[in-house]
């Protein structure tokens, strides 16, 4: 049997954390702590495709009704998710005031019950679906969800929510009944919680499996190499060069590391009030406008270096999802302007830091804020962006003369194909 780490070194593009080889996002590591059940199944067909293909691309080999089958599972679990964030009359969760008139969280126990059950199932279901597919973006998805999910083992385990050794979540009744509502609440009901970003990484699976199932039907092939006509010591089979694809991965990643400082909830949450002493020696709850502030800039900042590594990229879907977020953005010119947020000419944006402090921080909330707000927008786009780059990394590995696959971006050396 061949030694793990060498079977997995240089078949990714590195991120940066030295003893961590990454296979298209996916490290060694990760793959050894999640190699049972589905998800060992989705990484079996992950490698095994990889280490088969002379191709450019995968999704033509998969078959649609696989890939049909994915997106209904996915939109499943978009659609059961979207029964626990309801935030209309409707809504499962209720927020009401004590004798006291404090707010406290309060819904129908088995109501709820029954809505989380039924978001793990279709939980389960795109993990299983997805396993039965060789599409590299939706493995791709599909291991970010688990990632993520593995992420919050812990906070899902106090509301009786459990990862199994396959990935799989399972749900202990009683112990979900008698968890603290406003836990519950806070993992499946509010703004940026753990229900809200499962059904962002859904909606990438289900638009990934959409787009691999529209190439089937229309042709069924797959890009073969070129084997006349080389002049060069290899070949690249991306659109974009592999030095124009780390910049915007990079870019990427920066942009959502600071919008997720401005989406967090619960007690870190930058919007929460903070207690200050007035000009008259009285203690006062207000938000913090500075640090609001700064993290707003920031994160103006980070779009804008997206904006500009983006700006000349081949790749249809990166532009796509660059135009998409460009889109949102002056859609909710009017109401930034109300904040001091400006678009400029080039469709950058800049901050006046005066205007801004002077604007209603509840209203810079709800902008970045909540599950269709201008922040969850940007948030689905940039992951894509981020997404895609990496999806067209694994196409810049390059055919050598001599008709062998190399590893040009993988092994770090951006530069030395012909592009």
């Amino acid at each position: 049997m061949a030694d793990f780490n060498s079977l997995f070194s240089g078949l990714g593009y590195s991120n940066g954390n030295s003893g961590s080889g990454d296979f298209l996002g996916i490290s060694y590591t990760d793959y050894a702590s999640i190699q049972n059940g589905s998800y060992r199944k989705l990484m079996s067909a992950y490698y095994a495709n990889e280490k088969a293909a002379e191709t450019e691309e995968k999704e033509g080999k998969n078959t649609k009704l696989n890939l049909d089958a994915v997106s209904t599972a996915a939109g499943d679990l978009k659609n059961a998710a979207a029964v626990l964030l309801d935030n209309g009359k409707d809504g499962l969760f209720v927020t009401k005031k004590d004798s006291a008139g404090h707010d406290y969280v309060d819904y129908d126990e088995e109501k709820v019950y029954k809505a989380a059950k039924e978001f793990i199932n279709s939980y389960n279901d795109t993990l299983d679906a997805a396993a039965e597919t060789d599409t590299i973006s939706v493995l791709r998805d599909a291991k970010n969800m688990v990632s993520y999910t593995n992420a919050n083992k812990r906070a899902l385990a106090e509301i009786g929510i459990t990862v199994g050794s396959d990935n799989k979540l399972s749900i202990d009744e009683d112990k979900f009944k008698n968890a603290s509502k406003a836990r519950v609440e806070s993992v499946l009901h509010s703004r940026g919680g753990y229900a809200s970003q499962i059904s962002a990484k859904a909606s990438n699976i289900a638009s990934h499996a959409e787009i691999a199932s529209a190439k089937a039907e229309k042709d069924g092939s797959t890009a073969k190499k070129s084997t006349s006509g080389i002049k060069s010591s290899s070949t690249s089979t991306s659109k974009d060069s592999t030095r124009t694809l780390a910049a915007i991965e990079e870019a990427a990643e920066d942009a959502q590391k600071t919008l997720a400082i401005l989406r967090k909830t619960g007690s870190k949450n930058i919007f929460n009030m903070i207690e200050k002493t007035d000009a008259d020696g009285k203690t006062v709850k207000e938000y913090d406008k500075d640090a609001i502030y700064d993290a707003v800039k920031n994160f103006i900042k980070d779009y804008n270096a997206l904006m500009d590594k983006t700006e000349d990229s081949k790749t249809s879907d990166i532009a796509r999802a660059r135009r998409t977020m460009s889109n949102f953005v002056a859609a909710n010119e009017t109401a930034l302007g109300k904040m001091g947020i400006r678009i400029d000419d080039d469709n950058k944006l800049s901050i006046d830091a005066d205007k801004f402090k002077a604007s209603d921080m509840a209203k810079v909330k709800s902008m970045f804020q909540g599950s269709g707000s201008l922040g969850a927008e940007l948030e689905a786009q940039i992951s894509k962006i981020d997404t895609y780059a990496g999806l067209q990394a694994s196409k810049s590995n390059t055919y050598g003369g001599s008709g062998n696959y190399t590893y040009n971006y993988n092994a770090g050396d951006l530069y030395n194909s012909t592009i």
